[in-house]
């Protein structure tokens, strides 16, 4: 469950600055100054890095504030940072280094060196994003600062992980077969080889799996043994099993870090 929404108005407001400063606008929009939506974005940004939740996540399904910081700072030079705007791109600045900050921090704690903990939710999501948000802060001081932590970061869930398993379906040899997904689960191969569902994201390591069957669904692994279960520690687990949803469901907001993380590494 999302708690946070500053960031989501922040990144629309962007967005709509972007489209109305195109030119070429329908008729019957409410607003056709683009200024209009870079205040409101700024507002929104401001709020969200004075607000309850500044720099408590980083790039994720829930929150987008890593993209939309992102974004507004380069709407803020296309508009020549006109004065008179709740947020400058030195804030915005400032709040992306520490986010990132804080997954360096947490990265000296882990053996692997993950930018977040293996024991919640979405680990897979938290690791491309912060690989977009280190090459986001580096492209827009033109520094390397945090290029070695992304490569690492992207490393963790491509498989330097304790479990030794991508976590991208179809990325590398070892990665998810069972997953609580109806197509792949009712077409798919279930040992690997094609067809996979290419490019999913699962949940990853969590802090629990899950349990649980519907009618219809092919049980996998067909021995049940979870050969995973070796590795898991420090309250983290990870289980490649269809009724594990916790661990092993894939999902489009889930994945959608994924692709900007790989475009960012290809650009470098």
């Amino acid at each position: 469950p999302e708690t946070e929404w500053r960031d989501d108005l922040e990144f629309g407001a962007a967005e709509l600055y972007f489209a109305l400063a195109s030119g070429n606008l329908p008729a019957g929009l409410p607003h056709t100054d683009p200024l209009f939506y870079l205040q409101s974005a700024a507002h929104w940004a401001h709020a969200y890095i004075t607000g309850p939740n500044d720099a408590a996540d980083t790039l994720n399904l829930y929150d987008v504030s890593g993209a939309a910081h992102y974004e507004l700072y380069h709407a803020l030079a296309q508009a020549g940072n006109p004065a008179g705007l709740e947020v400058t791109q030195a804030a915005l600045l400032s709040d992306l280094k520490k986010q990132l900050d804080k997954a360096v921090a947490q990265a000296g704690t882990d053996p692997f060196g993950f930018g977040f903990t293996w024991a919640a939710f979405d680990t897979t999501s938290h690791g491309a994003g912060l690989v977009v948000m280190a090459s986001e802060y580096d492209h827009l001081t033109g520094t390397t600062t945090y290029a070695s932590y992304g490569v690492q970061w992207l490393a963790n869930i491509l498989g330097a992980n304790a479990w030794g398993i991508s976590l991208i379906v179809g990325d590398g040899s070892t990665f998810p077969h069972c997953m609580q997904h109806q197509v792949a689960n009712l077409a798919g191969s279930l040992d690997g080889s094609p067809p996979v569902l290419s490019g999913a994201a699962v949940e990853g390591p969590n802090k629990t799996t899950s349990k649980g069957l519907v009618s219809g669904m092919v049980t996998c692994p067909a021995n049940g043994v979870d050969q995973y279960a070796q590795f898991n520690g420090s309250s983290a687990t990870f289980q490649d099993n269809v009724q594990s949803w916790s661990t092993d469901e894939p999902a489009v907001d889930l994945t959608a870090t994924s692709p900007l993380a790989f475009a960012w590494q290809i650009a470098a």
